[in-house]
Parts: C-alpha cells; structure tokens; sequence
C-alpha cells in the first residue's frame, strides 16, 4: 500500500491536477459568496469613503469630512477600483475574488517552494475546504486585500537565494500593508529582520531603504494627522502620542461590555473559523525539533520568521479584539488577516516535526489538545447545543430495566441535577469537544503503540509518540471538517439567501431615480452605506457612514463634526434640513414620525437591502418645498 502510494505521489502532474481542482473549487465558492454575503458596515464604509476620496469630492483626514479611522490605502485602493470600473458592489465584491485567486497562486508558490508539489496541492484544499475564510475574502472588506499583500511580499523574499529586485518589491509590499491596515504595521520590521538574518547585509539595506522611504513618504503626504490613528497604542506606553489625542469629551453610544466567557468564546471561536493554520501552529510549537533535524538552516530561518511573526500578530490581535472594549468578536475577522502564516508555517516544519517525544511533552500535548477541543466544542453551542440536548438515550441504558422508549439528554440531566438549559447549551457541547480530545487522544495512542510493536518485531520502522499522532490526526480530521458547521461551515453569521449585489443594484436604481440630483441626504438605510455609491450625484453627512460606531450622546457638536463624528444635537439638526431622508424600516420609529412630521412626504418604500431580511426595505422621505 505505501509503494502504491508513493508512485502516485511521484507522478508529477497529478499534484498540479490536484492543484487545478482545488482552485476551481474556490473560485466557484468565492463567486456565490460574493453574491450571497450581507454587506457589513465595514464595507460600506471603505467603498463610499474610498469613492469619496478617489473621486476629489473629500480626501482622507479631511476636518469636517469622512471620519479616516484608517490608514489612506484602506480606502483609495477600493476607491480607486470603482473610479475605474464604476460605483457599487459589484465591481469591489469581484475585485475580492479575483484578489483571492491571486493570493491563492501566491500560496501555491509558497507551498511549493517550501514543501513540495503535493504539499502545495494540499494547501490550495486547505483553502478550498474551509468557508469561514473564503466567506471574508469574498467581500470588499480589508481581510482579502491585505492576506493577498502579504503572500505576495512573502513570495518574493522568503527562502533562499531570492534575487536583490525580488527583495526589494517584497518590502515596497509590505511598506504598502502598513500604510493599508495599521494593525499590519509589525510586519515590515519583521520582514526586514528575517532579510538580514536571511539574505544578508546588502539585500537587508536594500529593504530597509525601499521599505522605510515608502513609508515615510505615505506619511508625509498625511502628516500630521495620520498620527492620530497611532492613538491605538496604549496611552501608558506612549505618552508621546498625547497631542494627536482628541480629547472629545463626549459619552459614545458604542461601547460593548465584555466578559470573560465572551472573552472565551470569542478566542475559540478565531481557532475554529481558522482551524488548520490557526491550530496547526500549536501543533508545530509542540513537535518543534531540534536545530539539527532541520532539513536545512534556510528552512529554520523561515519556521523561526514565521513563528515569530505570527505570535507577535497573535498577541496584538487579541488584545485588540479580547481586551478592549471595542469589537469583543472580531477576533476571527482578525485572524483572517495573516492565518496563511499559519498555514507556511505548518509546512515548512511538519517533515522535520520530532516524533519520538518524551513523558513531559506528551503530557503538555494531551493538555493541549483537551483545551482545544474543549473551547471549540464550547464555541460551537449556538449551532449544537439545541441538537446535543434533543439526543435520545434509550432508558434501559440508564439502568430503568423495563421500561421501553427513550429520553433526551437534556431532560435526563434536568430532571437529574436541575441545571439550567441554557448553562447546558454550552457546557454539552463542551464536554463533547472534550470527549472527542480524549478519542483523539486514545487514537494516538493505539497508533503509537502499533508503531512500536511493529519496531520490536523487526519490522524497519521509526517508532512513534502518541502525542505525535493524536495531533497529526486531530490536524487531518480538522481539514475534512473545515466544511461543516463544527468548523468553518459555521461561519454563517452573514449568509444570505438571495443575490445580495443584485438587490443593491435594483435598489440603487430605485434610489437613483426618487432622489433629486443634488440633494442634502441623511442616511440611517442600514448599517452599510453601500447603497449610496449607486447614487453618485448626492450630498451625504459624512460622520453618518459610520453609523452609531461615530455617534456620541453628548459633546460639542462643532468638534464632533470636524473629527468626523456626530451626536444627537446634530442628529436632530440634520434630520430638520436634510432634502431628503432614508430610514431603514427595521429602525423606523415614532422619534422620526415625530422629526419628520407633516414637512416631509414618504415614497412608497424601496425594495429591500437584501432579499433574506423584509425589514431591509427603505423609507424615503422628501422635503416639501
């Protein structure tokens, strides 16, 4: 059987068959999803800022214009695709497969070059296989665009012997991702590091030099109020950054509170969205080998890069979206942002992973892996723990001899213990998650015990750990069931039934056609702005494209309106002179009946946002004259 297997694998064109199909599958998927994912208020926001900025109407930092909570590239690189191929979500969403495609060939590269043809093949699958990461990549949010960067930099300078135009273009690219995302900005230095350690001295300067002008004249151009977005550094580590602090004085309307269980289930959730990089991590960190096993010191240097970067992103992330009190579940958007590190980093080690582990290690891994298994059967109770509670037991199992039928689990430990359903929602499918550790880790172990009687009967045979394998099959059974809902087929908190970009073309229309050319407009129609790019011959309250993330109870409504924000005093103001005003029929309330009053006539309501949501309709409203 392993003879047969390794003449498969050494026809050559088989990995590139292999390859082909999975990119075919990816790209059928990135196409449905860009068409069947709900627009978010994050993509809103770049599409119509970008357009902004792009077109000349507003440029980025602007006092009293668009709050530019990010840095410029972020939004005039989707500004600049509608400039050219016209407004609205269309042309973003499909710029976002295509982006993902490209990023995907980058990823071929580098899994060839690191691992071997088949491993390549296995990497496009991985991708291929895992919705909660094609599902981001398919929109026009920053996910796509920066993973696809940061393949590309990576493309042209890890591993050996990169020529000196090649370096240099990786670190102009990767220069490019800090003045995208802020949140990106580690990676240069980093990258730059690696080129010295890696490439030497001259290749280093070179990249030093092409990477750090970039960056300075990116800077220059927006200095000095692209340092406000340096803000996000901890006020207690860099009091230099004091005088960019805005000191708005004003109560925000956004400000979630976090808990530690949401803590939790936000973290296992970014693990389980991102299962195959994100926990192939720890499975390298765990098998990682001794300096002298490694195949050879380009591919040390490259696991080391890697590791290293991706902690350090790791860490930041979390505390971004674990520890502050701003976006509590975004850390599996977060991860999307470098999980393919993730991936290389399996690859580049897993041939050379130590096999023969001793008693400590083994317990660390056993740990581990319960931990995981655990969280991650804990993150999944929304979709599970209904299902896990409604299993039916039949009851001469449980010791009730004569008695016929069944009962469900849930009722049983009810009626039992007298916990609650809702604490049993999460901690069944909890203890599920640890219950599948423990087979994972008795699979091991009956492997590894099957390895070592086969060495002690003379057979020609490496003796394996059990830890070994119990992770290199938790890491197989993860990618087969990246699909389903206990992985990444869980990601469905955007899925849409209908044509998502369809429905805001024909809305647009009908915008375009009830909206008078010039008109003052005031925007609560959801809470993406998408909308608005289908009309282009409008005037809009800028602060309004961020929704309630930019409003505040209280403060000085002049300051406000200068850094981009608003509040209720300007609420009301905008509401009372606005030309025209488009309230979606999921918020519409008595405090704009009241507002609008008999100054206004409505239209007859549009067609909805999206076809999966009636409330998604809009209400337009026209001053009278």
């Amino acid at each position: 059987m392993r003879d047969r297997l390794a003449r498969i694998a050494s026809i050559r064109w088989l990995a590139g068959v292999a390859a082909l199909l999975g990119a075919a599958v990816c790209a059928w998927q990135l196409w449905m999803y860009a068409h069947t994912q709900v627009s978010v208020l994050d993509e809103g926001a770049y599409l119509l800022k970008g357009y902004l900025f792009v077109s000349g109407q507003y440029q980025p930092f602007q006092a009293y214009g668009p709050w530019t909570n990010h840095m410029p590239l972020a939004f005039l690189i989707p500004g600049a695709i509608q400039q050219w191929f016209g407004p609205g979500l269309a042309a973003a969403r499909y710029f976002a497969v295509a982006l993902t495609l490209f990023q995907l060939l980058g990823i071929w590269i580098l899994a060839r070059r690191l691992g071997g043809a088949w491993w390549a093949a296995g990497a496009v699958w991985v991708m291929a296989l895992n919705p909660g990461l094609l599902k981001p990549y398919s929109t026009a949010v920053s996910q796509g665009l920066i993973a696809c960067m940061l393949v590309w930099a990576l493309v042209f300078v890890l591993g050996e012997k990169r020529p000196l135009w090649q370096i240099g273009l990786g670190a102009w690219i990767a220069a490019l991702m800090g003045l995208t995302r802020f949140n990106m900005l580690p990676f240069f230095p980093f990258l730059v590091v690696y080129i010295f350690w890696q490439h030497g001295r001259k290749a280093g300067m070179l990249a030093l030099l092409v990477g750090g002008l970039t960056l300075f004249i990116g800077h220059a151009i927006y200095w000095p109020d692209i340092m406000r977005l340096y803000i996000k550094i901890p006020k207690a580590i860099s009091p230099f950054l004091n005088r960019w602090r805005l000191g708005l004085h004003a109560t925000p309307v956004w400000k979630p509170q976090t808990d530690l269980a949401s803590q939790v289930l936000s973290f296992f959730q970014g693990l389980r969205f991102q299962f195959v990089a994100a926990v192939g991590v720890f499975c390298v960190w765990l098998l990682w080998p001794p300096r002298r096993d490694w195949r050879s010191a380009s591919d040390f240097k490259v696991a080391v890069f890697l590791s290293v970067l991706y902690l350090v992103l790791l860490l930041t992330h979390m505390w971004a979206a674990l520890v502050k009190d701003y976006c509590p579940f975004c850390f599996a958007g977060y991860l999307a942002f470098f999980s393919v590190l993730g991936l290389l980093l399996l690859i580049v080690s897993a041939p050379t992973w130590s096999k023969t582990l001793p008693l400590w290690r083994q317990m660390l891994i056993a740990a581990v892996l319960l931990i995981l298994t655990a969280g991650i059967g804990y993150s999944t109770f929304e979709e599970t723990g209904n299902w896990l509670l409604e299993v039916q037991v039949p009851r001469v199992l449980l010791g009730k001899f004569g008695e016929t039928g069944s009962a469900s689990i849930g009722a049983l430990i009810v009626n039992k213990f007298g916990l609650d359903v809702q604490l049993l929602r999460k901690l069944v499918p909890a203890l599920a998650g640890l219950g599948l550790g423990l087979l994972l880790l008795a699979a091991g172990y009956v492997f590894g015990r099957l390895r070592r009687r086969a060495a002690a009967n003379g057979a020609p045979t490496q003796r394996l750990s059990a830890g070994y394998f119990a992770l290199v099959i938790t890491l197989i059974l993860g990618m087969l069931l990246s699909p389903t809902i206990l992985l990444g087929g869980g990601y469905t908190t955007y899925d849409c039934a209908g044509d998502v970009i369809a429905s805001n073309r024909i809305l647009g229309e009908y915008l375009r056609e009830n909206i008078p050319p010039g008109s003052l407009v005031y925007w609560r129609g959801g809470l993406s702005a998408a909308p608005l790019l289908y009309v282009p011959d409008i005037r809009i309250y800028p602060p309004q494209i961020n929704d309630g993330y930019s409003f505040y109870l209280d403060g000085d409504p002049e300051l406000l309106l200068r850094e981009g924000r608003w509040n209720r005093a300007l609420d009301q103001q905008w509401l009372q002179e606005a030309d025209v005003v488009l309230i979606e029929d999921r918020i519409y309330s008595q405090k704009y009946r009241d507002a609008l009053g008999a100054t206004t006539i409505q239209l007859p309501l549009t067609p909805p946002t999206v076809t999966c949501r009636g409330d998604s309709r809009i209400r337009i409203f026209l001053r009278l004259q």
